[in-house]
């Protein structure tokens, strides 16, 4: 009796250590010439969103295009400023990796309603013109509304 019980609690404990941990625990954001990501396109959130399983929950993400909307336009920067201050002080500015991507877990108050804006690595910006409520740019950016800058 005492080995059968052994062995059980052996194997609770080799169960419980082989558990799969509850995600969203990292701190990443994008940055610059970098390849780490993937899926460019898809929505982001999809697979990094809270209560996912993923080690990083994205607050924003997304690809930026190229005119066209099949190239992909690498090492750009996006920004998000308030939309009562469209031109002052971004609240946010996010490197663009070198496969298009940018994300980030850092915290964003959406509920001042925020304008983005694109920069491509030569110099060139794309604002929209509608405020934004939620991170998750490759929801609406979809084959034929892409984010995109020359």
């Amino acid at each position: 009796m005492k080995k059968t019980l052994g062995c059980f609690l052996v194997l609770l404990l080799l169960l419980a250590s082989c558990s799969k941990e509850k995600g969203g625990g990292g701190s990443k954001s994008s940055s610059y010439n970098n390849t780490d990501s993937h899926n460019t396109g898809t929505a982001c959130m999809s697979c990094h969103s809270n209560g996912s399983d993923n080690g990083f929950w994205w607050t924003v993400a997304g690809t930026v295009y190229r005119p066209g909307e099949t190239d992909l336009n690498p090492n750009g920067t996006v920004y998000l400023f308030k939309a009562s201050d469209p031109t002052g002080t971004p609240v946010l500015t996010l490197p663009v990796d070198a496969k298009g991507n940018f994300y980030t877990t850092g915290a964003v108050d959406f509920s001042i309603g925020l304008i983005a804006s694109v920069k491509s690595n030569s110099g060139v910006i794309e604002k929209m013109t509608s405020v934004i409520t939620s991170g998750n740019c490759n929801s609406c950016h979809i084959s034929g509304k892409r984010i995109f800058v020359n």
